[in-house]
């Protein structure tokens, strides 16, 4: 296993080269939440930028996530992109498309849009009547 302080150190490496763009899928509880707070956190101290977006079907544990990563990183730009269903194809295509929309309107930093880091950490999958969790 890899030791924490290696990998909070590749968080900062990650944060001190450029401006990012970041889609955390899944993050509004456990492991994407905590990985977007994390990143949120490592660019508050060091980075030079970042722009999260969070899809996810909660808006409400969504939002409190937001207000957490502005606390951390008060110069950072989070969105809430709301999707219901990641099994479903329309969906992930209108959850790609909002991004794509609102990179396109206003790139950030200026610079072409892009997305530098895909987090996907989406936890629920139904296989006909059998649910995963």
């Amino acid at each position: 296993m890899v030791k924490l302080e290696v990998a909070q150190s590749a968080n900062i490496a990650l944060t001190q080269n450029r401006p990012l763009v970041a889609v955390f899928v899944g993050a509004t509880s456990g492991i994407g939440e905590y990985t977007i707070l994390a990143l949120a956190r490592a660019h508050g101290k060091n980075g030079k930028g970042l722009r999260a977006y969070l899809a996810g079907r909660n808006a409400e544990a969504g939002k409190r996530i937001l207000s957490q990563c502005q606390d951390l990183c008060p110069s950072g730009d989070f969105r809430f992109v709301k999707v219901d269903d990641l099994t479903m194809l329309r969906d992930v295509d209108e959850c790609c498309g909002q991004i794509a929309k609102m990179e396109k309107e206003a790139p950030f930093d200026g610079g072409e849009p892009r997305i530098d880091v895909l987090c996907m950490t989406q936890g629920y999958v139904r296989f006909g009547a059998a649910e995963c969790m």
